[in-house]
């Protein structure tokens, strides 16, 4: 049955005491069982380095990673194993794991108050999950939802098998830290479901060892769309480079994207659902200068769509530039930025060195050095 702790799941067995593990080699006694010392719940959020980091992934995730961070205790990975499901450049691929590692380091992640790292770094998170695939079962993944859409468009054949295990992986990058939640959004949520269903019966099997964590969406926010096309959300993909506002655009850019912006008809600046567009633009400006949707409303009344472009591309302009300029900084500082992740790898690996001994030697597999 399943039982819970102070919000820490524990699996037990009616009628059959727990193993009692303590004192096997390799095993370190405060990881004995499914919970972790008392303190602030611990929080994984993880990213991939692919595409152009736009303005809605920071109002949408980022800037509340950073405010997380008084919080609750802070695992941020850069999920560069997770990119490799899919075709990459290798230089590309590296280039955009430290542009990111940048941004998220100048848009405020403090290695100091939480733990920031590239996944790759971390070795355990690729040995975890190889023993976690002997747990999960295929009929699991098969009703992944990523994996039906390939197996729906044809693509099955030709899909990585990494595509088809990744969410194992996810698994792995969870539960290695022994994390009480996970920030998702709806469309997310299974693959959290699938690591509750693969900790369960892990510990079912072979003992308390893995903390099942929790899927929490954060409150709908604002979304924000394609500025040429309203009607989709913007995207990392260049796809429509012109109605994504990427977070390192120059001024200049950032100021021609938004007075190109596609408007609806008429003239009126008021956010209403037979006006997307303009609805688009009012809840950007919103959320970067702080002013009620129904103040600029107000404020814009009778003016027309060319006067709330050009105020709408000043603010936007003036709003990401401290961001930018501290990301520049750093940008010139590489060393720092490697300093600075190889810090919080040797933090996570702290943990997850630990997680990995622990459910290696539930599984029976010998320790170096042991007969």
């Amino acid at each position: 049955m399943l039982a819970t702790d102070s919000g820490k799941a524990r699996i037990e067995r009616p009628g059959e005491p727990p193993p009692d593990l303590a004192g096997r080699a390799g095993i370190v006694p405060d990881l004995m069982g499914s919970e972790r010392d008392p303190g602030p719940p611990r929080v994984l959020s993880g990213i991939q380095p692919s595409g152009d980091f736009h303005l809605g992934n920071y109002i949408g995730a980022v800037r509340h990673w950073v405010a997380d961070q008084d919080r609750n205790d802070c695992f941020y990975l850069i999920v560069d194993l997770h990119a490799i499901t899919l075709p990459q450049n290798p230089q590309e691929l590296r280039a955009r794991t430290v542009e990111l590692a940048t941004i998220l380091l100048a848009a405020g992640i403090d290695p100091e108050r939480s733990t920031l790292f590239v996944q790759s770094h971390v070795h355990e998170h690729a040995e975890l999950a190889w023993v976690l695939q002997c747990v999960a079962t295929l009929g699991e993944l098969r009703r992944m939802t990523q994996f039906k859409e390939k197996t729906a468009k044809g693509q099955e054949s030709s899909s990585s098998a990494g595509l088809f295990t990744y969410p194992v992986l996810q698994a792995a990058d969870i539960l290695l830290y022994r994390t009480d939640k996970v920030p998702v959004g709806e469309d997310q949520r299974q693959h959290v479901e699938l690591t509750r269903d693969i900790a369960q019966r892990f510990n079912r099997r072979f003992g308390d060892t893995f903390v099942l964590p929790e899927a929490t969406v954060p409150p709908v926010g604002a979304k924000i769309m394609d500025l040429q096309n309203p009607g989709a959300k913007m995207s990392k993909s260049s796809e429509s480079p012109q109605g994504t506002i990427a977070i390192l655009d120059p001024p200049e850019d950032l100021a021609r994207k938004v007075r190109t912006a596609v408007t609806d008809s008429g003239r009126e600046v008021i956010a209403r659902e037979d006006k997307p567009a303009i609805t688009n633009l009012l809840t950007i400006h919103s959320i970067i200068s702080g002013q009620p949707v129904d103040a600029l409303e107000e404020r814009y009344a009778g003016s027309g769509y060319a006067q709330f472009k050009s105020d709408l591309a000043d603010e936007l302009v003036a709003f990401l530039e401290p961001f930018q300029r501290r990301y520049h900084d750093l940008r010139d500082d590489p060393g720092e930025i490697a300093r600075l992740l190889g810090i919080g790898a040797e933090k996570a690996r702290a943990v997850a060195s630990e997680m990995l001994a622990l459910a290696y030697d539930r599984v029976g597999l010998l320790p170096m050095g042991k007969a």
